[in-house]
């Protein structure tokens, strides 16, 4: 008796063993980390980036997908917040990162989904005929002269290593004026601006303080009556100091053989869902040189 049970539990322990259910084998979505055009520099003390040169974002997934193709998400210009949301490791809210930040985000987001080329369709601007091109969405750069001490040398500009923010003197004015970098929810009240408002709103957008004081009231008064030459200066300077991600490229036209820079409008507000090549569409593409 005793050997049959013996036998029965020797039997019992060679019976194969259940595979996991496919439901309980949850799929671990790979990460990678993210440099940072601002290099954290830019972020005030407190911010979860300030400091930081990567940020850590997990790959897409189908439900990420369902974000990238929601019409009412896409209507609200929610879209791309959403995505960042809920790609982003760390505890960062999507509308505080700065705008270079958030596009080289996206940029590898896109990249780990679908691959680092993208087809598009460019003007020659020799021969004026549409040409087919790829870019090659890994062949990024940095751009921004925010980290050439030449440059901030020659433009008298520092930066509080604290707060981020730039602080110059305008040449009509001479008045010192505290200069922020815009964020993703700064850029998103300038593309709902009014047109007969357009500059005086954009300037109240990164200018935060004048001669010392931040008091709002005595600032958009500042930027009401600033001399349209400072209000020129600043506006050429501010591309130039704003640290983001360059994506132009050269192409040779096929009909002509003429070579040109073609560069690429990172269009987040503007996201089309390509539902026949699963595909997001976020890029316009322009020639933005020739030569």
């Amino acid at each position: 008796m005793r050997n049959n049970q013996k036998r029965l539990q020797g039997a019992a322990n060679l019976q194969p063993q259940m595979a996991p259910s496919p439901v309980t084998a949850m799929y671990a979505v790979p990460t990678e980390f993210v440099e940072l055009p601002s290099r954290g520099k830019f972020y005030p003390e407190g911010h979860a980036l300030h400091g930081e040169d990567t940020i850590e974002i997990r790959y897409m997934t189908a439900k990420e997908e369902d974000i990238l193709s929601s019409a009412a998400l896409i209507e609200k210009g929610l879209v791309i917040d959403r995505l960042l949301q809920s790609i982003i490791v760390p505890d960062v809210k999507p509308e505080s990162l700065l705008v270079g930040d958030r596009n080289a985000i996206m940029i590898a987001a896109r990249i780990s989904s679908y691959g680092q080329a993208y087809k598009a369709s460019v003007n020659c601007p020799a021969c004026s005929t549409r040409v087919d091109y790829v870019f090659d969405l890994s062949k990024t750069n940095l751009s921004g002269e925010c980290f050439s001490s030449e440059f901030l040398k020659d433009k008298s500009i520092t930066i509080d290593p604290q707060s981020g923010l730039f602080e110059l003197t305008l040449p009509t004015s001479k008045a010192t004026i505290k200069v922020k970098l815009l964020t993703g929810l700064e850029e998103k009240k300038l593309s709902n601006l009014e047109e007969n408002k357009m500059i005086t709103s954009t300037l109240s957008n990164f200018i935060c303080e004048v001669n010392g004081d931040s008091n709002p009231n005595l600032v958009h008064s500042f930027i009401q009556n600033m001399p349209a030459a400072d209000s020129k200066f600043i506006r050429n300077l501010y591309p130039r100091l704003s640290p983001n991600i360059d994506l132009r490229q050269e192409f040779t036209c096929e009909n002509c053989g003429g070579s040109a820079y073609c560069g690429v409008f990172l269009a987040w507000m503007k996201i089309i869902w390509n539902r026949f090549t699963s595909n997001f569409l976020f890029l316009n593409t322009m020639v933005v040189g020739a030569f």
